[in-house]
């Protein structure tokens, strides 16, 4: 079927022509077997707006199209909608007027929001934050001054040809969450998302919420942005009921109708900068008012929270967690065939400091951490703090200096175990900062009042399971498995090595912030899932016997455009005396 152009007055060819050339209509013209059963049936059996989910807004008197019999319609208030006539220009010109006479602060006051809420600094911030959070992933974080010396050393060997130690000091790089900048960067992304939904969000979902309707039919094709249809021997009711059948809020005022749904599409955006602001607030209440620390704590100590921890800053507040005592129960490493270290363990148990009583008892691993009263502890280091060790034979007990109680002099009794401190090698005598390996000494002479070396027994451990021991003269003595209950006699002292006694290394963390980050990052989720809800509109006039349409939608554009036939379709044809 040929598409003609309808105009007022002029008769018109099709049942549904463009007013646009032919080929870009927006809708594909009604085939007449389509006609579906009317919804507005004849004197008596008429269904009111209202019952098919209509809103009407009417002048007083105004009738709604020719009608035969016309029906009482609820009046709203003129001042919730809005024309796409001739009332734009007037409120043009007097925000021009109002903006030539705005004051100096306030004309600067709207440059900083226009800056803040441009979309190039937004993405350049996420950027920068991104790379600065990346690099704090690369580079160990508050780490010792040793352990940069060793890992990003000053020489001919330095790490990409130059970055230093010093270099990254300097640059704070070994604490860069903490860092002024990356601060300053979160302070700028929030205030560039809350300037955004100010100054174009909001403004958007008020113009969304708006009921707009169109005067005349250019003004019709001119507010969707797309050919409208025109569906000659039609009512606007029956096109307005069709879509509130799909789910539309459908607005009738006189002879114009203006339809919508998927207005949380519009709020989604909103939706996304909230929740992100909520996770950067949560991520400064954890910077200013969190406490952290760290502790290395051996196999049956136990210690205080709260002196393991130290604020963030002045506003920190303790948390309930950190007034309990922290008791290390054992400790274990589980190591793979080529004996390298795969995990370990901490079996922890907090008691009440003032009743004693344990309140809550847990072994934690790697990624597996310890809650309770706000304090968060994570497994992530481990150390050798002691060798037990035995002397069997009742001949030899003078040591010297006690091993035991620290005393000047002393005997330990035969088949008595006691423990002997491990020092780390890590760093020295050549071994490699993040080395693991421990040596102790055990002296089997008085200590010698000429300054000379005492002489003894050199033990070396690696792991919890095995000592290497060394004579007087440093010559290797034999190796030996911690609980195997067989003696090794060194420099004629026989000795047994009962076990090798570990230290829990603890990351002990306060973060009051964490509820909002999560919060905020699952509202991101949603708020991203509710933002691609496409926004449809639809405008509609009564144009004497004919009725004028069209639409937009922000997503879907195929799919809204088969909606929007499917309802024009439907619309069925005016009887000739109702029209």
């Amino acid at each position: 079927m040929q598409l003609g152009r309808a105009t007022a007055g002029a008769p018109v060819a099709s049942r549904s022509a463009p007013l646009a050339p032919a080929g870009r209509a927006l809708c594909a013209p009604r085939a007449p077997a389509g006609r579906g059963s009317r919804l507005v049936a004849a004197a008596g059996g008429r269904q009111s707006p209202e019952s098919r989910g209509l809103k009407v807004a009417q002048a007083p008197g105004v009738g709604l199209g020719p009608s035969p019999e016309p029906e009482p319609l609820r009046v709203d208030s003129g001042s919730a909608a809005s024309s796409s006539g001739g009332g734009g220009g007037g409120g043009g010109g007097g925000g021009q007027q109002q903006q030539g006479g705005a004051s100096p602060l306030r004309v600067a006051w709207r440059r900083l929001l226009r800056e803040l809420s441009s979309l190039p600094r937004a993405i350049a911030l996420m950027a920068s934050i991104a790379t600065l959070s990346g690099l704090g992933t690369i580079i160990p974080q508050n780490k010792s001054l040793e352990f940069y010396m060793e890992s990003y050393p000053d020489g001919p060997n330095k790490v990409l040809n130059f970055l230093t130690y010093d270099i990254l000091l300097g640059l704070q790089l070994d604490h860069i969450y903490s860092a002024w900048y990356f601060y300053a960067l979160i302070v700028l992304m929030g205030a560039s998302l809350m300037a955004c939904t100010t100054t174009t969000q909001l403004p958007a979902v008020k113009v969304a919420q708006r009921w707009r309707f169109a005067s005349d039919p250019k003004s019709v094709q001119r507010s969707a942005g797309a050919p409208a249809v025109v569906l000659p021997n039609a009512r606007l009711r029956d096109l307005g009921g069709g879509l509130a059948a799909r789910g539309y809020q459908v607005f009738l005022r006189d002879r114009q109708l203006y339809a919508f749904k998927g207005l949380a599409g519009r709020l989604g955006p909103i939706g996304v900068h909230a929740a992100l602001i909520l996770a950067l607030g949560g991520t400064a209440y954890s910077s200013f008012g969190g406490w952290k620390g760290s502790a290395l704590v051996p196999e049956g100590q136990e210690f205080l929270v709260a002196q393991a921890i130290s604020p963030s800053s002045a506003i920190s507040r303790l948390p309930r967690g950190a007034g309990a005592v922290l008791h290390v129960n054992g400790f274990s490493i589980e190591t793979r065939p080529d004996g390298s270290v795969s995990q370990f363990y901490s079996d922890l148990s907090l008691r009440d400091l003032d009743s004693g009583k344990e309140v809550l008892r847990k072994t934690i691993s790697v990624n597996d951490p310890f809650r309770w009263g706000g304090v968060t502890m994570y497994q992530t280091d481990w150390s050798l703090a002691a060798v037990t060790v035995r002397l069997p034979d009742a001949a030899v007990s003078q040591v010297g200096p006690s091993a035991l109680d620290g005393s000047a002099a002393g005997a330990v009794e035969a088949g008595r175990p006691f423990s002997l401190p491990l020092a780390s090698l890590a760093g020295k005598a050549g071994t490699p900062a993040n080395a693991k390996i421990w040596a102790t000494f055990l002296p089997i002479e008085a200590i010698p009042t000429d300054g000379r070396s005492p002489k003894g027994i050199s033990m070396i451990v690696r792991d919890m399971d095995t000592v290497t021991l060394y004579d007087s003269t440093g010559a290797f003595a034999g190796v030996r498995r911690a609980g195997s209950g067989k003696p090794i006699t060194v420099d004629g002292l026989s000795l047994v090595v009962d076990r090798i006694v570990g230290s829990t290394g603890l990351e002990i963390k306060a973060d009051p912030g964490i509820p909002l980050v999560y919060a905020g990052f699952g509202g991101i989720m949603i708020t991203t899932l509710v933002s691609y809800v496409s926004h449809s509109q639809v405008w509609g006039l009564q144009d004497g016997g004919a009725v004028v349409v069209a639409g937009r939608s922000n997503r879907s554009k195929y799919a809204f455009e088969k909606e929007l036939d499917d309802v024009i379709d439907a619309v069925p044809e005016a009887a000739a005396e109702a029209r």
